[in-house]
Order: structure tokens, then sequence, then C-alpha cells
């Protein structure tokens, strides 16, 4: 029996403290290396199954790819942070990402807080003055029930302080406030933000949580989620019951994340500039300049809907199949034996058509050399 091969995979959570340094630190994966047909033929078994579990762990991890979508967002997001140098006694104001779901906004923010590390760690070092471990960024995910005894565990859980699950509200919050201030922490990160609903009282509590600690630590908050404005977070106002909630209207910074369009010629530029990216990255024998961005520009769109995360997941799985069934490069074909996501596939007919009709079309007039 030969010895197993390893996993590629890297299997961390972002939401404690150990997993999010190993993000922050891993080197960015290096792509297999790309082999004819031939090449492929003359692997070894194990060779073989090396390769390929290189290759299916590398095209499920394509990216983060520097959309214009993601430079516009990462360039608000840090003329905030390098903007918010208030002293203790004054509130730096958050941010929030309000955006449809598939657009790429939860990688967006958690690349972002990367980067960020990356600069508060080389800038200042990996300890504080007093000694203690720096850490710049912590990321917390909410849930659909998530009280603020629940968020202050999430925090003292990010951090790995010792019972982090007991104590009640009040405490758990003192500890993890300790643990910000020691650590010297600037931005916190709160993705599926969308889960609060401004309806129940706990979820009240929450927001209210929000701003009280925003108003009391130097951090920034980097709020991510799904119609945050409809939900009453970016709310001027709520009410008269809820006039503290009222300040969040001033305290915010919404920014957006759009859809990828075809209904102009910027916005086919740009979408063909994407898929140059994404055919660069994709390591297929038969692959050839042109694949992706010219011979499958309309039926990416059609089956994606412009949503990247729906894009994404056609290619990882389009390169799997191309790869296991021995076509070694991506068409229309190979696409149609992979499904896409609910929403993508519910819109895709009625997408296709229009291309097919000559309504509407992905491809630039004038194409710019490459």
């Amino acid at each position: 029996m030969t010895d197993p091969i390893r996993s590629l995979e890297r299997a961390y959570s972002l939401s404690v403290k150990r997993g999010w340094n190993r993000y922050t630190n891993e080197p960015d994966r290096v792509p297999p290396t790309l082999l004819s047909k031939r090449e492929l033929a003359a692997l070894s078994s194990r060779a073989r199954l090396e390769y390929e579990e290189h290759r299916a762990v590398w095209h499920a991890n394509i990216g983060p790819i520097k959309t214009p979508q993601l430079e516009v967002v990462h360039r608000d997001l840090w003329n905030v942070l390098r903007s918010n140098r208030q002293d203790g006694d004054k509130v730096r104001p958050s941010v929030v990402i309000d955006a449809f779901p598939g657009l790429g906004k939860s990688t967006i923010a958690t690349s972002f807080g990367r980067d960020f590390h990356r600069a508060q760690i080389e800038r200042y070092g990996t300890l504080t003055e007093d000694g203690q471990e720096r850490v710049p960024v912590v990321r917390i995910q909410l849930t659909d029930r998530t009280s603020r005894r629940d968020f202050n565990s999430a925090l003292c859980r990010f951090f790995a302080l010792p019972s982090y699950d007991r104590g009640n509200a009040n405490q758990l919050g003192n500890r993890a406030a300790d643990a910000i201030l020691s650590c010297e922490t600037k931005l916190i990160i709160v993705d599926d933000v969308h889960f609060l609903d401004m309806r129940r009282r706990d979820d009240r509590a929450v927001a209210n949580h929000f701003k009280s600690l925003a108003s009391t630590f130097p951090v920034t908050f980097l709020h991510v989620g799904v119609g945050l404005e409809a939900r009453g977070l970016l709310a001027e106002g709520l009410g008269d019951d809820d006039e503290d909630l009222a300040q969040n209207g001033r305290r915010l910074t919404p920014l957006t994340v759009e859809p990828f369009e075809v209904e102009t010629e910027p916005g086919r530029r740009i979408w063909r500039d994407l898929l140059l990216a994404v055919e660069k990255s994709v390591v297929l024998a038969n692959t050839h300049h042109g694949m992706v961005a010219d011979e499958l520009s309309d039926e990416l769109f059609a089956r994606s809907t412009g949503h990247f995360a729906s894009l994404m997941a056609l290619i990882a799985r389009g390169c799997e199949r191309a790869i296991k069934d021995g076509d070694e490069r991506l068409t229309a074909d190979v696409l149609n034996r992979v499904k896409n996501d609910a929403a993508a596939e519910k819109a895709r007919l009625d997408m296709k058509a229009a291309f097919d009709t000559g309504r509407i079309s992905s491809k630039p007039s004038r194409r710019r050399s490459k």
C-alpha cells in the first residue's frame, strides 16, 4: 500500500486568531506547472494524483482577483483606516459593505483585513510596547441568533482567552475589551451583519453594543452584510424609542459592491478583463488564449449573471469536469455538464436567450491588445 498523498487544502477558521494568523502569514499559492497531454500521460499514478490534487485546490482558490470593484472598496477602506487615527476620547467612524449576495463582499473585506494586518505588523512589529502579541485585526461572523453575550464570547474565542464562554455579557465584554486594548487591535470585521433584525430587542442590543465598543475603544468596525439599509442598520432614526440607534446614520460610512454588467462598453471591457485574469489562472493541458475571455464570454455571463461567486464556482467546477472527462479545456459543452448555484441557474435561460437573439452581448466592440 502506497503512502497517502498530502492534502493541499488550508483548513482554518478566520474567526479564531490562530486561523486568522495562518491566513495572513501563509504565502500566496503557487499555480501548478502547466503540462501537455503527453506530459500528463507520462506521469506515474502517484505523480498524477499529486498533480490533480494541486490543480483541484488551485482552481478552487483562484484569487482574490483585483477587480475594479475590489480596488474601489479597498481604496475607500484604506482612506477610512488611515484617517481613523483619533485619540481615545474620540469616536472612530465605522464602515459598512452593503451589497447583494455573491458579489464577493466577504472576500473583499477579508483580503483588505489581511493587507491591513500585514501593514500593521510590518510597521509596528509583532509585539506591542508592553510585550503583548500584536493583533491588528479581529474577524467575527454573526449567526441568525447572536446576542450581546454571544458576540462578546466570540471576541474572547478569537483571542483564545480561557473560559471564553463562561460569564455574563458584561464579564465577557470586559475580558474582550482588555484583549483588544492590550493587543492593540485596530480593525474588527463583523461579517453577516444582515442576521441582525432591528425589530428584535436582542438584535437592537447587539447593534447598540457595536456603537458602544466603537465609542469606547480605538478600533474601526467594518460591517459586512446584505440589505443592511433596508434592515434599519443605516437609518437616521428608528422612532422615538430608538434614539441611541439613530446615531448610526452619522457614524456608519456605507460602501457597496457593484455587479458586473454588459449593458455598456466600459462594463463589457471590465468583464473581459476579469475573464482574461481568470483565463491566465486556469491550468488545463488544452488551454489557449481566448478560451475563456473570447469563446466563453457570453456563456459565462449567462451562467453567472455577472455575480463573482457564481462565476468562480462555475470555473472551478468546469475545470474539474474538463480534467475528469479528459477534455483538458473549458468549452460550452463542458460547462453544460456542471450545475451552478440556484440563483444563477434560475436566471440562466432568460439570460442565454438574450445573448442568443443578439439583444445583448458581453464582448467589447473594440478589444484592446493584451
